[in-house]
This record gives C-alpha cells, structure tokens and sequence, in this order.
C-alpha cells in the first residue's frame, strides 16, 4: 500500500456521516426502525480508489402518514499525476451529481404503503461509465407490502410498481423508456452484533419502437457486524466494525429472445459484480441527545469482473462524520 496515496486521500477527507446509504444499490437509505422513526440529517464523504462520493442524506416525517428520504451525491475524480489509480475498482463516474426523493405514504390498507421516488442523474462530458454528457430523470410509484410482520428481528418488503425513464437530448441516442419494477427486500437483526440484508430486484423494460423489450436482475447480499470494545459515560464508544457482501451482482439486460446475450450499454447492459469485506474501527462521541461525531479508520478490499491490476483492489480509508436529529 503506498502511504504517500494514503495520506493523501486521508487529507482528502471532510466532514461525513454513518451513513445508512448502500453504496450503489436500491434499499432504502435508513435501514433500521430506529433512523426511520426520527426525522434525521447525515453528511458522508467517503474517498475510495481514484474516486470521491459526497453524499448528503435524511430522513423527514411530513405527518404521521408521510416520510420523505432525500438523498444527493456528487462523484468526482482524486488521482493525480503519480497517485493516479488506474485500476476499475471504485470508478462509477469522474463528474456526476446524482438526487434522489422518496415519498413513503402509508395508506388504509394494512401493512402496505406507496412508495413515489424521483431520481435525477446529472453526467459530465465523459462519466467514465456510459461514456456521454447531458442527464436523465427516473420516476416510478411502487405499492409496498410489509411481509412477515409476525417474525422478530425481520423486516421484509414486497414492491411492486411501474416507472419512466427519460434522457435528455444530449445523453446520446438512448431512448425514453417504461418500467415494471419490483423488488424483495429483506433485513434481519441476529443479535446485537450481527445483522444481514438481501436483496432481489426484477426490472422489465418496455423498449422503444423498433427495439425489443428486455429484463433484468440484480442481487445485493450484506452481512454488518457491531462489537463494542469501550463505552464511557461521557458519551465516548469505540467499536470494531466489519461490512461485506455483494454489491450488487447484476445479471445484466437480457432480451427475451436470447437470454444468454447480456445487451443494452451502460451499467445497466452488463453483468457485473462485486464482492467486497470492509473492516474498521470507529470512536464516536456524542455531544448532546440528538447530536454526535465519530472517527473511523479501516481497511477495504474488493473482487470484482474487472481487476485491473491483480486478484483483488484494495485501500485504506478515514472518515470523520456528524448526524443531528430534529
């Protein structure tokens, strides 16, 4: 590991959150019925490979019947000259500003809600990924039914809805296109240090005209482990963390007619993976009831289809973060 490149990201690194976000999938931002319950702000900056995520998250109650989540992330570029990584790992965009509202409205009918989402992404003259500029915007409403509600420790969700997809003129010569969209979401609290997530989701695209229509897949697994090693009555925690998983395993898009060709361009036409573990150690302090700090420093390291530089890419990280709740 080069510890020129490493204290230079570490100097990299501002002011972040814990955040609850799952780094590029589709669950919800705040997993636990805890973060849902309160109306809460996180800001996280998170420097990994050649590639800086800014994000800022939270969580509002509009009224007893309606949450709203936003979410807004900005990818940019961090390697320069020698320091430059030049492995695939971690490069989702060099200049991309991507935001996303969730409208969460619980309805009459029992242990089912509506969730709206409006997602708009906002791309540079080259995102290193689809390789155009311009933008497009995401809209889908999707019914939800809470499953197993009998069941301790779990939270399973059923969605099932439809969406639009539009691309602005300059976004190269992908169409506009409709969506039905679902998903099984599932995550399961062991005990106190343990707690694992999974993830099924099923897209079918009605393509435009002259274009076959298609499907995809993807699968998020996640395992999250929390020990506490100190915890002093000043507010002051220390606690050895460990994060892993896929993230996300993607079959790709898949026409009907040849399901064993992977189509489309872009992220979305691809079947990709990637198998990372995340280990750390984080010292928070709380400051008051609603507010805290934490450190965090550790180790990350990924598989994935596209190791450019041997087996496996790995780096080491430091986060400084704050949450407030309101």
């Amino acid at each position: 590991m080069n510890i020129k490149k490493i204290a230079v990201l570490a100097g990299l690194m501002t002011m972040g959150m814990v955040s609850f976000a799952m780094e590029e999938g589709e669950a919800e931002v705040l997993r636990t019925k805890e973060q849902k319950e309160s109306s809460i702000f996180n800001i996280n900056d998170r420097v990994r490979f050649n590639e800086n995520q800014l994000e800022m998250n939270g969580n509002l109650h509009l009224d007893k019947n309606n949450r709203l989540e936003m979410r807004l992330r900005h990818y940019s570029d961090v390697g320069y000259g020698d320091l430059r990584d030049t492995r695939d790992s971690g490069k989702t965009a060099e200049d991309r500003t991507e935001m996303r509202f969730r409208l969460h409205t619980q309805i009459d009918v029992e242990d089912m809600i509506i969730r709206t989402e409006l997602k708009t992404d906002t791309y540079g003259s080259n995102d290193g990924v689809n390789n155009f500029g311009g933008n497009k915007q995401y809209f889908r409403v999707q019914p939800t039914w809470h499953l197993f509600t009998d069941v301790e420790g779990l939270s399973s969700h059923l969605r099932a809805g439809i969406a639009f997809q539009h691309y602005s003129p300059d976004a190269a010569s992908t169409e506009n296109s409709y969506l039905f969209t679902s998903s099984f979401e599932n995550f399961y609290t062991i005990n106190d240090y343990l707690e694992i997530e999974g993830n099924i989701y099923y897209d079918y695209t009605f393509a435009g005209s002259g274009t076959e229509d298609y499907n995809s897949v993807d699968i998020e697994a996640y395992a999250y482990a929390n020990y506490p090693l100190y915890n002093a009555e000043n507010g002051m925690k220390l606690e050895a963390l460990l994060e892993g998983g896929f993230d996300p395993y993607s079959f790709g898009a898949r026409h009907f007619g040849d399901l064993n060709n992977v189509s489309g361009s872009g992220v979305e036409g691809h079947e990709t993976y990637v198998f990372y573990a995340e280990p750390s150690i984080q010292v928070s302090k709380s400051l008051d009831e609603n507010n805290s700090v934490y450190l965090k420093g550790g180790y990350y390291v990924e598989k994935n289809n596209e190791n450019s530089t041997s087996d496996v890419d790995d780096t080491a990280f430091i986060r400084f973060g704050y949450t407030s709740k309101f």
